[in-house]
């Protein structure tokens, strides 16, 4: 019966790194640049939520402590979606006027009036993200006067499709999730960065105890000698 157990306990273990650790929430962390990516540093989060199975997908892009560079050929936010025949074009709605930043203590505003949803995003078009290559299907753009100088820090959009539309949805484009446009705050460059098509850290974890579980079960199993 222990025998049992283990057993079972290492094929849940397994199976359960089939899945997303969440089906309707999913975090992406921007850590990847031009120069080191998969280094420590983080440029920021990208949030996928469905609002279990409500066909809408609300993205919320925060980055701290930079903000999206209004200069250069980079985009606010570049994504991929599954699609076929049976999913047509998807439609993005950028979040009210005015949302209070809570990524900066004096809680600036932004409007949405700084961002703009790209045309084609029936996916007949797709968009450079360099140096993270080509290929991107959706974008939105930043762009206000100043540029460098602005304070936006965060981007909340809805992403919905008439067929229906799910975290499991958005698909990686060249091992990559998401790419965001940044300036390093407070005097550094612009530069694009992206997050990294991984499991998240938990799923691994399920994933070695289901290894570690089975190779402790096979131990345990030891052949009866007949006399």
């Amino acid at each position: 019966m222990r025998h049992f157990g283990l057993l079972l306990a290492s094929v849940l273990g397994l199976a359960a790194t089939v899945v997303p650790a969440s089906a309707d929430i999913a975090t992406y962390t921007l850590n990847c640049d031009s120069v080191a990516c998969g280094s420590p540093t983080t440029y920021g989060t990208v949030k996928l939520d469905d609002h279990s199975g409500s066909g809408t997908v609300t993205v919320t892009m925060t980055l701290s402590p930079n903000t999206f560079a209004g200069t250069g050929a980079g985009y606010a936010i570049t994504w991929n979606v599954l699609r076929d025949p049976l999913h047509p074009a998807l439609t993005t709605t950028l979040s009210p006027t005015n949302i209070p930043n809570p990524s900066d203590p004096s809680h600036p505003l932004y409007n949405k009036n700084d961002f703009a949803v790209m045309d084609h995003t029936d996916g007949s078009t797709t968009y450079s993200a360099s140096p993270f290559g080509g290929g991107w299907e959706y974008a939105i753009d930043y762009s206000v006067s100043g540029g460098r100088s602005t304070n936006d820090q965060i981007l909340i959009f809805d992403v919905t499709r008439a067929a229906g539309l799910a975290v499991s949805d958005f698909i990686a484009n060249n091992g990559f999730m998401f790419t965001a446009d940044v300036w390093q705050s407070p005097n550094g460059p612009t530069f694009v960065v992206a997050a990294r098509a991984l499991p998240e850290p938990a799923t691994w974890l399920i994933f070695f105890s289901g290894l570690m579980g089975l190779t402790l079960y096979q131990r345990r199993r030891k052949p009866v000698r007949v006399i």
